[in-house]
Order: structure tokens, then C-alpha cells, then sequence
């Protein structure tokens, strides 16, 4: 059969064409000059691309310059990463957009535009991988132009950097605490880099000498004190940065401009700077000589902690303690005791025992590893009942022999938050139950109409299973949709509607008439409607 001439189509649409037919001509032509190659090493260069292209962490791909960015092209590898083969991704156009986290897709969209001006760009976003999950990608790509400038496809690569964003989280986690826990303490604290500016000061030093944050922020301490190289407490900050241990700065007279003050300061590292508690003993030198008021500001200061703070030796004996730890272990004395003598008796949050060897105190003395914020209930025999700690221990390490020098153990009685946590799960079980057994139809609905929760008074009145319910919309038991946007409208204006009457239609078809009571509430961050329902007689 002869073939048939193709027809010239003036304009854009033929230029297309041409441009998709020189593509695929280019394409074909190198495929065939990669098998054609010699061998290197004993293995063709195309076996060697392909191994690299399915072997390696990086996933390449090549993406459509419109539309939703259809992914061409990528490599096998791709099922290590995200769990889905190539054919997936390429067998919808949208199978890539899809994918991409609900919360990051319209920046995404927005964002990838920018390779066209730039000719290169690089973001990052959440990716659903097959098994349910999300995955943090870094998206490198490329723009790919003809010889004449014309786009033809992205080119790019992902790479997996799930777990350093999980870490930034934590560290961003971990500032916030800090930061919490400095402005909520009744000393002033100041944390400082290891060249030596300020990167935080906490409300009480704040109002104590009349400074704005943002004016104290970024300054020097270098630059406002001048006296810290001679008086030699320089090369005392860079031994706490060196060993973790703290130390005592007693009767430093501060800058003029602050006012005739003597201070006394804690210098303690804190990650990978150092933290300065700041006690003002201007009074206290105006009434007694220095060398008797030194222990008793010593005493002060750790006592002044709303926490308890105790330093064991590598046995787990205990070296010292501040007042505040004392009191909540319940102990007059507890320097020379054994620390995993006096917190016994331990349990988990859940209130199941916890054995001697996972002691947070042991694990520490044993591996050298930090334990940070967990919650432990003590009974031991020094108590008269039941107490409940958060407690963190951190390894204090000799920098020239890498071995466990100290331990240091910090605590807050959390009894009171762990009784109101434990009063909160009971009043959301009892509510729970009242929900379930109501003999009133109660709902959870979304705005767009996704029913969330339903209890089983609502679902014998409406007809449909809760599994159901989940995968439909409330419009659709509405037999006149003009009568919900009614009722829309007026949530929207009123934030509730009482003795609402409307009609409606249940899951085999039947009409009724029910009284609606709905409410805007907020669950986790987002808007619902609470709905109570009964059938109106």
C-alpha cells in the first residue's frame, strides 16, 4: 500500500510537529551511538549508564515544560526511593503532581516555573511514597533548550533528605524549649556563641536592666565588657566550651552603663555555645564581706533553679545536688548516695515498670549517650508516694581521654502536669463514650462536606455504614442543594444554627424532615462543623 504524503500544516501546530519528529530522530540516533560504543573495561557504556541510573541514591528524570510538568523519563531506581515504578509515573501525567504533599503543591507549581528564568533551580517538598508515607525530596533541575533557545524538557534529579530535615526539626524543636524554658526562669540567662555574641536574652535580664531584645541581639560581649581578656575569664569560657563543665564568675562588676552592679555568673555549654546565668549580688556585697557571702551566692544560685540539678561521678554516686533536688527526691542529704538508689522504682509514662538496666541514669553511665526529656514515676522508699519526673541526663566526656567524667542529671516535678494529662484522658474517654451512646445523631463534618466522625445514633437515622460516611459528602443526602448552601450561609454569617429544619434524604432513598444543631469548632488547627440531629415528628 502506498504510503500517504503528509500534509504541510502552516503555523505553530507543524513547527511542533517538526520540533517533537528532530527529538525523537536525536533521541534514536544517540541510543544507537551508546550501543555502538566500544566496551570500557569489558562492559558496553550504555550497560554502565544503566547501571548507574538504577544502582545509584540519586533518581533522574526528565519532565514536560507544561501542563503539570509530566515526568518523560526516570530512572529505575526510582522504586528504592518512593516505592513506585517508572511506568507509574509515566503512565498519568499527573501521577508526579499527585503525589507531591497536599501543603506543598501550589509552591511547588509556583516554584517550578522559576527554572525558566533561571535556567536551573532547586527546591525542596514532601513526596507520598507507595506505603503511605511522606519522604522530604531535594528537587535539582535543569533546563533543557534546543539549538535555537527553545525549551524542550526539565532535566533534574531527586535526592532523599528525609532525615536532615527530621534533624532540623529537632534542633528547631530543641531551640524552642530552650528558649521556653530561659524566659519562664527567674534569673537571667544569657546564651552566647563561642565568639562571643549574644544570641538570646531572656525577659527577666531584659527587664532587669531596662534593654529591648532586639537591641541586645547580635551585640558582642567582647565589644560592651572590657575587662574579660585581662581578668582572664576569656580562657575560662573556652575551658567550659572544651569540657562541658561549668563555671563560677563571682562579683563581676558590669558596664557603667547598666548601672553600679555586681553580678555573679554561671558559664555551662549548652550544645555547641555557652549559657551564662546571671544573678545580681549588689546588695548582698553591700552588707557582708566577700569571702563568707561567696558559698552562700554559690548555694543560691543553684538553689534559685526551679529544677533539680545533681552531678554523679562515672559510678553513678552523686557529687553534689541543688536544694531544689533534694526536695523533690525528699531527702535532707544526698551527696555520697547512689542516684539510681534514691529515683527506684521507675516507671514509664504508661505506668509500666521499668527494668534496672534501662535506668535512664545506667543507660547514660553505660553508653555515654544523652537521655533528654522523658517522663519517669519514682516510689522509692524515701517517698511518701507516688512522684512523677521529667528528667534529662547528659554525659559530661574528658576532652583528652574520651571517657565518662560526670553525669549531670536534671529533673522538674511533673507530678501536677502528669495528674492533669491523666484527668484529660479520662474526660476525653468519658466524652468518647457519651458520643457513642447518645441517643442523639452527632457528626464531625468537614466545610466541603466530608463526614469525619458520626456516632450511632447519626447513622441509623441517615442509613449509611461509617465506613460509608467517610467516602461520601453530606450533599449528597441534600434532595435540593439550594437549601444547603442555605444553611452554609448561615453557619457562614452566625457560626451556628439551632432548631434548623430541613429536609433530607436517607441512603435507600427515603425523605424526612430533621432539627439541626451545628457549630463551627476547631479540631487541631482546623475548622469543622459539630452537628446534633434528630427526626422531626
Amino acid at each position: 500500500m502506498a504510503k500517504k504524503k503528509n500534509k504541510k500544516v502552516a503555523g505553530r501546530p507543524y513547527a511542533r510537529k517538526k520540533g517533537r519528529q528532530q527529538v525523537r530522530e536525536s533521541y534514536v540516533a544517540a541510543r544507537k551511538a551508546l550501543a555502538d560504543t566500544k566496551k570500557i573495561g569489558g562492559t558496553p557504556i550504555c550497560e554502565r549508564l544503566a547501571f548507574l541510573l538504577s544502582e545509584t541514591s540519586v533518581v533522574i528524570y526528565a519532565a514536560r515544560v507544561r501542563g503539570d510538568y509530566g515526568v518523560t523519563f526516570i530512572s529505575d531506581n526510582v522504586r528504592v526511593l518512593v516505592g513506585y515504578s517508572p511506568r507509574s509515573f509515566m503512565a498519568r501525567s499527573s501521577f508526579w503532581i499527585d503525589h507531591v504533599h497536599p501543603d506543598d503543591r501550589q509552591r511547588v507549581l509556583r516554584e517550578v516555573r522559576r527554572v525558566f528564568e533561571k535556567g536551573h533551580f532547586q527546591y525542596e517538598y514532601r513526596f507520598r511514597h507507595k506505603k503511605g508515607h511522606y519522604l522530604w525530596l531535594s528537587d535539582e533541575m535543569k533546563l533543557a533548550c534546543d539549538a535555537k533557545g527553545k525549551p524542550v524538557e526539565i532535566v533534574g534529579y531527586w535526592t532523599d533528605i528525609t532525615r536532615r530535615r527530621q534533624l532540623e526539626e529537632d534542633i528547631q524543636k530543641r531551640s524552642e524549649r530552650i528558649v521556653e524554658f530561659m524566659d519562664s526562669a527567674t534569673e537571667g540567662f544569657v546564651l552566647i556563641d563561642p565568639g562571643f555574641n549574644v544570641i538570646h536574652v531572656n525577659r527577666y535580664l531584659l527587664d532587669h536592666f531596662g534593654v529591648k531584645l532586639e537591641d541586645a541581639r547580635n551585640v558582642n560581649i567582647l565589644d560592651v565588657v572590657d575587662d574579660v581578656w585581662e581578668s582572664g575569664r576569656y580562657d575560662k569560657y573556652m575551658d567550659v566550651l572544651r569540657t562541658g563543665k561549668p563555671c563560677l564568675f563571682e562579683d563581676i562588676v558590669a558596664p557603667l552603663e547598666y548601672g553600679d552592679r555586681h553580678l555573679n555568673l554561671v558559664a555551662f555549654k549548652v550544645g555547641d555555645n555557652i549559657g551564662v546565668i546571671v544573678q545580681d549580688v549588689t546588695n548582698e556585697k553591700r552588707k557582708e564581706q566577700q569571702l563568707r557571702e561567696s558559698e552562700e551566692r554559690l548555694r543560691s544560685l543553684y538553689d534559685s533553679v526551679h529544677a533539680g540539678i545533681v552531678f554523679c561521678d562515672s559510678k553513678g554516686t552523686i557529687i553534689r545536688a541543688n536544694k531544689i533536688a533534694c526536695d523533690i527526691l525528699d531527702v535532707d542529704e544526698v551527696t555520697g548516695s547512689k542516684l539510681v538508689e534514691l529515683m527506684g522504682g521507675l516507671t514509664d509514662r504508661r505506668g509500666t515498670t521499668i527494668m534496672k538496666e534501662d535506668h535512664p541514669v545506667l543507660r547514660v553511665l553505660e553508653r555515654a549517650q544523652p537521655v533528654r526529656n522523658v517522663v519517669i514515676g519514682i516510689g522509692s522508699k524515701y517517698l511518701s508516694g507516688k512522684r512523677w519526673l521529667m528528667a534529662s541526663v547528659e554525659p559530661v566526656v574528658d576532652p583528652l581521654t574520651r571517657k565518662l567524667d560526670e553525669v549531670l542529671v536534671t529533673f522538674i516535678d511533673f507530678t501536677e502536669q502528669k495528674q492533669i494529662e491523666d484527668a484529660l484522658v479520662e474526660s476525653e474517654e468519658r466524652y468518647r463514650h457519651l458520643f457513642e451512646n447518645s441517643p442523639v445523631g452527632i457528626g464531625i463534618s468537614a466545610p466541603d462536606g466530608r463526614i469525619i466522625a458520626a456516632n450511632k445514633a447519626m447513622l441509623e437515622i441517615i442509613g449509611y455504614s461509617l465506613e460509608e460516611c467517610r467516602s461520601m459528602n453530606l450533599a449528597d443526602t441534600y434532595p435540593v442543594i439550594e437549601e444547603r448552601e442555605l444553611l452554609l450561609q448561615a453557619l457562614e454569617r452566625d457560626g451556628c444554627v439551632n432548631n434548623y429544619r430541613i429536609q433530607l434524604r436517607r441512603k435507600d432513598g427515603t425523605l424526612y424532615y430533621a432539627i439541626l444543631y451545628i457549630a463551627r469548632i476547631n479540631i487541631g488547627g482546623r475548622t469543622c462543623f459539630h452537628t446534633m440531629c434528630q427526626v422531626a415528628t
